[in-house]
């Protein structure tokens, strides 16, 4: 068993063979993510199916994260390049058959006319060009350029500071959940999230499906997202720092205080983060990182991420496999000089029972530290008492025994969380424990002399029976 507190996030293509994504795990890869950005039901329908299959047999214990498209704006398709000039005047229409003139571009979202003002900035393909707005049109914008630039199809569109009046989710978003629902996925990955209403919008559409255990990733991307960032992160199961498209809408100097920001919000109210994009992008060439790449990670991990993702250097990168070997030694190599001391956060609940759970968690960490336990065990009839245990950060593994399947598969991200599968909890305490106790040993988690924190909350004729033990392994 991984007992590497900090999780990796590993994206492949749709089409990756199952080969490939064993090594990954092998690798020490918890979960794989397939962006739906370039995958369809379709082309990925194999893969999801071999990966669930791979569970089964035992071969790996991987969570599956769906990346939705999302209401992105983009151009449209050309049939050469556009040469733009700095301080060339141009015009960007949102009906493609109104362009007459090469040096025109069109943009998919009509919201664009009403959601811009004259002044105001756009900014293209990532940068590679800006323009100033100087008049709105009935049907497009007159802008001029800031900076020479080639310009194909299908470009990004980013408007700083704009709110626009796009949906959470957009068909293909609708539909690719629908058919990853039946694929057991555990995670949705929602892309361009600006309010807590496009998270209400998503977890409604799901609630309505009967899947109302698959967990939320809100990506934080866009300035708008970060001026809502707190009640995002209250309505979010995860959160995601995506930092791509979030170094686009502002300075990248800022984006370092930003992604600090994000963090500190998380921990606040209990909710797990992951640093995304670029952690080891000179690896999709390279067989090994750079210097500021194997510091990037390493921050990552002292700054108290629960996982760290890795993007296009398993995707299409030349050595995946290498990419996550290196990455899990620098995780371990902050992870052994990071001593977490437990620090509380806000359920937002008045429930006694999880506030209940959440001080056992609290009290169970502290107390493995004290005595040098070497793992936490939670018997989760749920998925909040791993979830709270996590949120506190423990110094050890915590291993999560529960019966229930989406349970399981749904700890993947979860800091230090290692989630077991057994087929049904006995009557008696005594007994689950002693199944925990041997399933440690033979994952050679523990040996004899050992101690191990054992936690549970069991209802039992309707009264909570919260119990902590300290074990001795004989």
């Amino acid at each position: 068993m991984q007992t590497q507190l900090t999780k990796i996030i590993a994206t492949v293509k749709d089409d990756c063979p199952i080969d490939k994504v064993i090594q990954l795990y092998n690798a020490w890869v918890d979960v794989i993510r397939i962006n739906f950005t370039h995958a369809t039901p379709e082309s990925s329908q194999k893969l999801l199916e071999e990966i669930n299959k791979s569970n089964k047999q035992g071969y790996t214990h991987l969570s599956i994260l769906l990346d939705t498209k999302g209401p992105d704006i983009r151009t449209g398709i050309r049939k050469e390049p556009l040469q733009v000039k700095k301080n060339q005047i141009f015009n960007i229409y949102i009906d493609e058959t109104k362009i007459t003139k090469n040096s025109d571009i069109f943009c998919d979202y009509a919201g664009i006319l009403k959601d811009v003002k004259p002044g105001q900035e756009i900014i293209i393909d990532s940068w590679l060009l800006l323009v100033e707005v100087k008049e709105i049109k009935k049907d497009h914008l007159i802008v001029k350029a800031l900076n020479d630039a080639e310009i194909w199809s299908k470009r990004h569109i980013n408007l700083p500071w704009v709110k626009v009046s796009l949906p959470a989710m957009i068909e293909k978003d609708r539909t690719d959940i629908l058919f990853w629902i039946k694929m057991w996925i555990s995670y949705v990955a929602a892309s361009f999230i600006r309010t807590w209403e496009n998270v209400r919008e998503i977890r409604n559409f799901l609630d309505k499906n009967w899947w109302k255990h698959v967990k939320i990733i809100s990506k934080i991307e866009n300035k708008e997202a970060l001026e809502n960032l707190e009640d995002i992160v209250k309505k979010s199961d995860w959160i995601m720092v995506a930092r791509w498209d979030l170094g686009i809408e502002m300075p990248i100097y800022e984006l370092p205080v930003y992604q600090k920001k994000i963090l500190d919000m998380c921990f606040q109210y209990g909710k797990p983060v992951i640093i995304a994009t670029e952690l080891m992008k000179s690896m999709v060439n390279n067989p090994f990182p750079t210097r500021a790449e194997v510091s990037d990670v390493y921050n990552s991990v002292i700054m108290r991420a629960d996982a760290v993702m890795l993007s296009d250097e398993t995707a299409i990168g030349k050595y995946p496999i290498k990419a996550v070997q290196y990455m899990e030694k620098i995780v371990g190599e902050a992870e052994k000089t990071t001593t977490n001391k437990h620090k509380d956060f806000d359920i937002q609940t008045t429930d006694e029972s999880e506030i209940l759970k959440k001080a056992l968690s609290r009290y169970a960490l502290m107390l493995a530290d004290e005595i040098h336990a070497k793992a936490v065990v939670a018997f989760s009839y749920s998925w909040n008492l791993a979830r709270y245990l996590s949120a506190l950060k423990p110094n050890i593994p915590v291993i999560s025994f529960t019966e229930d399947f989406e349970t399981h598969y749904s700890m993947g991200i979860n800091f230090g969380v290692f989630s077991k599968k057994i087929r049904k909890f006995s009557k008696h305490m005594s007994e689950d424990q002693e199944i925990a106790i041997e399933a440690l040993k033979e994952e050679k988690m523990i040996k004899k002399w050992d101690q191990i924190i054992i936690i549970w909350v069991r209802l039992y004729n309707w009264i909570r029976q919260p119990q902590i033990r300290v074990v001795p392994i004989v």
